[in-house]
């Protein structure tokens, strides 16, 4: 007779009433998919929150419907169990069984938040570490992919690198692509400088030779036979003792009578045969000195 009335009290009340109950409501109903089994309790809790909420029994776990005095105390002991169950159903059997026997949801909720929801200096210092070493591993990994890139652009090179290419690999660390690409354009104008290099070498070489060659026909200027008195050359390298060349050009070739023409190679021969026989004796050296003098005087 009590139970009737109490369910004819219940649906007397509005749905917006925290202590009314859906016909459909019973305490077997599990209100999340994965039960708590001590781990992840943030995300049950929130799992949990949001459908007492949904059912407006938020307000027992948290304490702001309390217990009445009046004539609803047996409606919201009802309610009461009922926020119970569900979170007992959402619980694993050991964890459970050792909230079994407390009295209010309220009561309930705040043990397993002083059990599960306190900060665990320990588990937080795991987290930690563990999120440093998914950090490195990912930075390693991402290394190792820059390295293969730099790699395979190093692969594409033509043979005109290879001495760069040889240099960047030999790098620890491995350099970036960017750090790589800067360096193959610093090669190249260098090469490109140096590619220059042996037009200048040649034209400097040219100036330096022509300034011996002139250097040393301005040192002929100052020189003076001490045999001859001419100047322009020395006394070992003067014809009038050496003897002339076969292709020696006279200045003056036309000394005879009557501008008979002599041939130049014969003045030679007859000049060069008085010269060997004044060395030898058969004439003086004067008289050698007289007979040059008379085709080039």
């Amino acid at each position: 007779m009590s139970d009737s009335s109490s369910n004819v009290n219940n649906t007397s009340f509005d749905s917006s009433n925290p202590l009314y109950l859906h016909p459909s409501d019973h305490p077997g109903l599990i209100l999340v998919s994965k039960s708590f089994d001590g781990s992840g309790f943030g995300a049950w809790k929130r799992a949990i929150a949001i459908s007492l909420s949904a059912k407006n029994k938020l307000g027992f776990i948290y304490g702001t419907i309390s217990r009445p005095a009046d004539s609803s105390l047996a409606l919201w002991q009802q309610c009461n169990d009922m926020v119970i169950s569900w979170i007992l159903n959402t619980l694993s059997r050991e964890i459970s069984e050792s909230v079994l026997y407390t009295e209010t949801a309220q009561q309930l909720w705040t043990e397993l938040n002083d059990r599960y929801g306190q900060t665990n200096g320990a588990k937080l210092y795991q987290l930690q570490k563990n999120l440093c070493q998914i950090s490195q591993a990912s930075h390693l990994i991402a290394k190792r992919e820059e390295d293969q890139r730099l790699v395979q652009f190093l692969m594409g090179l033509n043979p005109s690198y290879d001495n760069v290419r040889g240099n960047i690999l030999m790098m620890q660390p491995l350099p970036s692509i960017n750090q790589a690409y800067a360096l193959l354009i610093q090669d190249e104008n260098q090469r490109e400088i140096h590619s220059t290099n042996p037009l200048v070498s040649e034209s400097t070489a040219i100036n330096v030779a022509s300034q011996a060659s002139n250097s040393r026909f301005d040192n002929k200027k100052y020189l003076t036979c001490s045999h001859c008195k001419k100047s322009g050359h020395s006394v070992n390298k003067c014809y009038r003792l050496v003897g002339f060349p076969k292709d020696f050009k006279f200045t003056k070739v036309k000394r005879f009578a009557g501008k008979v023409a002599v041939d130049e190679d014969n003045i030679v021969q007859v000049i060069n045969s008085n010269i060997s026989q004044s060395n030898t004796g058969c004439f003086g050296q004067k008289s050698a000195k007289d007979n040059v003098s008379k085709y080039v005087m």
